[in-house]
């Protein structure tokens, strides 16, 4: 057996590059809620079906490969972190994957159209979502050079402010969602009640990928502080 060999029977094998691929699996699945999002708000339902589809079958590869890295992951590998920090990221970038299927399937199925005084503010937080999700995609995928520096002061420094890119646009989509529920709140008495009442979920859970996003950067920062 090589030495490469000993090691790895010792300490199993690293669990960084299953994480990575599966956050990037998890991104392709909001990142694909835009194209749904666009062709729902000009109602077109076959093209927004076909994005609908996509999400779902992109969701179940993250589903698969996050149980994958759970039945495979050793109780023992050498890692500055445990294993019980790497399963919490794991659960929470899933999540973004979850969100984003259920949110692309209640607006597929009710044919959601918002109002057209936010429909426009509904893209754009849909973007700024991708856009955060990104980041935290950026933060993990350092994880590689983090480790190859053990964790240098410099390297720390660069996921530091990785971080801190991933909170302000958390916070950008809060304010967006704020905005978005202030429109809806002026324009309740002249809905159908049941159509406010899935437009606010519709704004929270696409919120709440956000927010996925930014607990995936933050639970990283404090791996790197223990």
């Amino acid at each position: 057996m090589t030495k490469s060999g000993n090691i790895t029977s010792l300490f199993g094998k690293s669990p960084i590059s299953p994480l990575q691929k599966h956050m990037k699996q998890v991104h392709s699945c909001i990142k694909e809620f835009g194209v749904f999002a666009k062709a729902a708000q000009s109602e077109d339902w076959d093209k927004a079906q076909e994005a609908r589809v996509s999400i779902g079958n992109k969701e179940k590869k993250a589903d698969q490969l996050k149980k994958k890295l759970r039945m495979n992951l050793p109780s023992t590998f050498m890692m500055p972190f445990s294993r019980r920090d790497l399963l919490d990221v794991l659960l929470i970038q899933d999540s973004i994957a979850n969100i984003t299927k259920d949110l692309a399937g209640l607006m597929m199925t009710r044919h959601m159209v918002f109002p057209k005084e936010f429909a426009g503010d509904f893209i754009k937080l849909a973007d700024l979502c991708i856009k955060t999700s990104a980041s935290a995609l950026v933060a993990i995928n350092e994880l590689d050079e983090l480790l190859e520096t053990a964790f240098s002061s410099r390297e720390r420094k660069i996921v530091s402010e990785m971080v801190k890119k991933i909170n302000v646009l958390e916070h950008d989509t809060d304010v967006a969602q704020n905005d978005i529920r202030n429109k809806l709140f002026l324009l309740e008495s002249e809905l159908p009640p049941v159509d406010v009442m899935f437009y606010y979920r519709a704004i929270e859970w696409l919120g709440e990928t956000a927010d996925a996003a930014q607990k995936v950067g933050s639970r990283f920062e404090v791996m790197l502080t223990k």
